[in-house]
């Protein structure tokens, strides 16, 4: 049997194979200031200004991407934080809360029966 054949190979590269994951970017102190100081000017940037900002960072342009991508999240969850502080802090303390119930409740012996 060829090496293409085989069943290591198959999965990997078959028809139904995922692409790899993508390894996450640490970012240097200076790639990060020039990108939260593009940012600033524009929270989206395409074409020619990302591909110029990409090279100049010695990034790809699909790591600028998916940066501003995330960074434009952020940005808005900040200003929801900002405008409703105190709902933000019933969230969080909800969740806190469920979570010390959860466990516990969990330092009790639970019989857990599956009805298949």
């Amino acid at each position: 049997m060829g090496e293409e054949a085989s069943p290591e190979n198959l999965l990997l590269h078959g028809p139904f194979s995922r692409k790899p994951k993508r390894i996450r970017t640490a970012f240097s102190p200076s790639q990060l200031l020039r990108l939260e100081r593009a940012f600033e000017k524009n929270h989206y940037v395409v074409g020619a200004e990302r591909k110029q900002l990409a090279s100049g960072l010695c990034l790809t342009e699909t790591q600028v991407k998916v940066w501003f991508q995330n960074r434009r999240t952020k940005h808005k969850r900040q200003k929801l934080e900002e405008e409703c502080p105190e709902q933000q802090k019933r969230k969080g303390s909800q969740h806190v809360s469920r979570w010390r119930a959860a466990t516990q409740q969990g330092s009790e012996e639970v019989d857990v029966i599956s009805e298949d």
